[in-house]
């Protein structure tokens, strides 16, 4: 979940008027298929008791007075919870009808206060479907936490869009002391009260500017970059190539980002690091600019847009004054230049595999529920066994009657009756042959019992099913990607001896999944973070540093429970030098 706060007015006018323009003049403009009368069109009033009748009006969903109001919960702080128009609200007023009214009333009891209305909107993803009463009882939460408990409110819940929202408008007036609340810092404060509400509830973390660290407390969220500068994304909506900034963020910003963490930075690696991807860094009035090399004339990109710690200012003050580039020598093989900036080509669009991908997991959904109905509409062939069994003793039983009825002499009949029981044994037999051979070719058609899903799988792809294909791919990716090992293409591994299981822990910050094939995944925040599959341990780089160390300690700890036959870490310097200093903070305990 997520929280939106309008925009206000920053000339110090009255914020009110954009408040209500946002949420309650809204059913006021005319739309394109409205007819024009004669009569001019009147705006709406701007008075502070008509534009929070108005508020309500929005928020309800409703302009008429006519409106249906169905009570349905009253509380003893009184709180009530009804349906208005079909529009779920939660209000601290007398009643819904005089909501608008009281907080006039009150709100003209501080002269003080300019803007009495205070408006937010809760927001959840469109995957998430909360219920009324979570609803409510998160936007009560956001009210305390701002400091306006006691206050009063009205609560809407509006579900005609993709995603599920509320809107709360609070008088920020106190209805006892008539004193305005201080809304320092409320976004913050909403951000924060987010991130408790999403654990208290199961909701998904949204971004924010808060998110849960170690031991379950909040942290500030991470560093993230800025938008693109005004008119990148146009011009690569409009002329379907690709901007220059979005080049060299794709190409050097994280290359940029190593270079800085490294505390080896100077600006002839800098020059370097742009020339390998056909750019340039040179001075242009009191900064620096990004421009394309082999095209120096053309447009330049501001560099601090690409990194934010690429200014002079920054720069300057750790590793002295601007240094233009260097001299490169094309015989050099680190002055190359592996990649250009080309604006003439068409900019390749980036979510045609993520759609050919849903695709593609939509049309396995639907094999595998063609494979369901299959299953459940599949009849065991019938091959008459029984009545075939009761045919040919009843032609025998007939043989032995017709012969009780044509012959007198006891003898003959009794040697008939011999003759008939064997004709009847070798045509059970020949019966029993003949079955057998029917059950076995209809074995080797796949008949005689419902396919595996595998099989009818191959089976469609015979018959030309597109998504059958994808998904026999799919199977021998997946046999193909368990086949590898981690010393033969990965690193950031701990190698131990051969079958060293350890056994599953469960740990406070950490969720651990045990998969069919023995393999124990530690996950935090949904990502995993240690992967111990008995004779690896596999460590995940973490969202920020403390997760990366909290998931050293945690593989040391895994390799200590271990045997200790045999110990071998798999990666670069810097993983090796971690992982053992992890390790040495568990042999000190």
């Amino acid at each position: 979940m997520n929280v939106i706060i309008p925009p206000k007015r920053g000339d110090k006018g009255s914020s009110f008027n954009r408040l209500v323009s946002y949420i309650s003049d809204r059913g006021d403009k005319p739309k394109d298929d409205d007819l024009v009368s004669a009569a001019p069109r009147q705006n709406a009033s701007r008075t502070k008791k008509a534009m929070f009748d108005r508020l309500v009006d929005y928020a309800d969903r409703n302009d008429g007075d006519n409106r249906a109001v169905v009570i349905t919960d009253v509380f003893p702080d009184g709180r009530q919870r009804l349906i208005s128009g079909g529009i779920s609200c939660e209000t601290n007023c007398f009643s819904w009808e005089t909501s608008a009214a009281e907080m006039n009333m009150v709100a003209a009891q501080s002269r003080r206060c300019q803007d009495p209305v205070y408006h937010f909107i809760l927001s959840w993803r469109e995957n998430e479907l909360p219920t009324d009463a979570q609803i409510f009882e998160c936007a009560e939460h956001c009210i305390r936490q701002l400091g306006m408990e006691g206050h009063q409110y009205v609560t809407a819940i509006h579900q005609d869009t993709d995603n599920t929202h509320c809107h709360v408008a609070v008088n920020r007036v106190n209805p006892i002391t008539y004193k305005a609340a201080a809304l320092w810092n409320d976004a913050d404060t909403l951000q924060k009260s987010c991130r408790v509400l999403e654990r208290k509830y199961g909701f998904i973390q949204d971004n924010g500017s808060w998110q849960w660290g170690v031991n379950d407390q909040l942290v500030r969220a991470p560093f993230r970059y800025g938008s693109a500068p005004q008119g990148t994304v146009p011009l690569q909506v409009y002329s379907n190539t690709e901007s220059l900034y979005h080049y060299a963020v794709r190409e050097v910003r994280e290359k940029l980002s190593e270079l800085i963490k490294s505390r080896e930075i100077t600006w002839r690696k800098i020059h370097l690091a742009l020339h390998e991807r056909g750019l340039g860094l040179r001075e242009q009035g009191e900064g620096l600019v990004i421009y394309d090399f082999l095209r120096p004339e053309g447009p330049v990109v501001k560099a601090s847009s690409v990194h934010p710690t690429l200014t002079k200012f920054r720069l300057e003050a750790h590793i002295g004054a601007f240094e233009g580039p260097p001299t490169f020598e094309h015989e050099e093989w680190s002055y190359g230049i592996f990649s250009t900036y080309q604006p003439a080509f068409e900019l390749r669009d980036k979510d045609v595999r993520f759609d050919r991908r849903q695709a593609r997991a939509e049309a396995r959904l639907d094999l595998k529920m063609r494979y369901k109905r299959y299953r459940e509409g599949w009849e065991k062939p019938d091959l008459h066994v029984k009545d075939r069994y009761q045919q040919v003793a009843a032609r025998y039983q007939a043989m032995k009657a017709d012969v009780k009825r044509s012959q007198h002499d006891p003898l003959l009949r009794k040697l008939l009756y011999r003759v008939a029981e064997f004709d009847r044994m070798k045509a059970m037999a020949e019966l029993r042959i003949e079955l057998r051979e029917e059950r076995q070719e209809l074995a080797e058609k796949g008949l005689l019992r419902p396919l595996a899903y595998r099989p009818w799988v191959e089976q469609q792809a015979l018959k030309g099913d597109v998504a059958a294909v994808s998904q026999l791919r799919g199977f021998v990716y997946r046999e193909k990607r368990k086949e590898r090992t981690p010393d033969g293409g990965f690193d950031r591994v701990i190698q131990c001896g051969q079958a060293d299981d350890s056994a599953v822990y469960h740990l406070r910050s950490y969720t651990s999944h045990l998969h069919r094939d023995g393999t124990v995944e530690y996950l935090r925040d949904g990502r995993a973070g240690v992967i111990d599959r008995g004779d690896f341990v596999h460590v995940k780089p973490g969202f920020n540093d403390d997760d990366e160390l909290d998931n050293y300690r945690l593989a040391a700890n895994l390799v200590s429970t271990k045997s200790g036959d045999a110990v071998r870490i798999i990666g670069d310097d810097q993983f090796v030098d971690q992982v053992l200093d992890a390790g040495c903070g568990v042999n000190h305990r």
